[in-house]
């Protein structure tokens, strides 16, 4: 599977106001179906299995060989669900230039699950995570486009706290938290393909890209 290629590159960023707001779109070659069952399972780990959610819907979020990318980093350690509030507890440790910054952050959330007349949304509230966030939320949307193929959006709102605001910067956000956005959206996607992916798949496709990119430059060297 060359996807590396087949990766629509459309995510977009905008800062107003402290606010970060996140859109990605990408083309799934699956059906409705397939599509909902990877949502499903995806909501189904989030809320029972956190080790499964890392494997799959998280795989190669983790971090990286470039230091840029873990200047923040949010290490997931484990999830609960109260079926009857609906509520989910994740708690993560926050990793500020790969040191602990801090540990064993509770973060409460809901997941809204509405289907539409266009297809299905899937919506995440944050409505606790002590200094981490101020506010956050975001939506997966997914759009039946024919038979087998469908649109995926995200659209994410995110906030941080006054500490993470001072830390944060729009490049520091770019470099840290925008791909790892695209991915997710991305494991969903492949999952609804029927491909699993994990963390020595994405190194792999991680690899091929710097080679490209090397090729890409020897190749504009030569020619001058």
């Amino acid at each position: 599977m060359n996807f590396l290629c087949a990766i629509l590159l459309s995510i977009v960023t905008t800062l107003s106001d402290g606010m970060y707001h996140t859109t990605y779109e990408t083309t799934v070659d699956a059906s409705k179906q397939e599509c909902y069952q990877a949502l499903d399972t995806m909501i189904y780990y989030l809320q029972t299995n956190p080790q499964k959610l890392s494997n799959q819907y998280f795989a190669g979020l983790g971090k990286q060989d470039d230091k840029n990318k873990n200047a923040f980093y949010l290490g997931w350690k484990e999830t609960s669900y109260d079926p009857v509030t609906r509520y989910s507890k994740i708690m993560l440790d926050v990793l500020v230039e790969e040191k602990p910054y801090l540990k064993d952050v509770a973060v409460e959330c809901l997941i809204t699950d509405t289907l539409t007349s266009e297809g299905r949304d899937v919506r995440l509230d944050v409505y606790y995570s002590g200094t981490l966030f101020k506010e956050a939320y975001g939506t997966i949307h997914i759009i039946p486009t024919g038979e087998n193929t469908a649109r995926m959006l995200l659209d994410a709102h995110v906030r941080f706290g006054w500490f993470f605001r001072i830390f944060i910067t729009r490049r520091v956000y770019s470099d840290t938290v925008d791909w790892r956005f695209e991915r997710f959206v991305n494991n969903i996607k492949l999952t609804a393909q029927g491909f699993i992916p994990s963390d020595a798949w994405w190194a792999e496709q991680d690899r091929l890209l710097k080679e490209q990119e090397k090729s890409k430059k020897a190749a504009k060297k030569a020619a001058k």
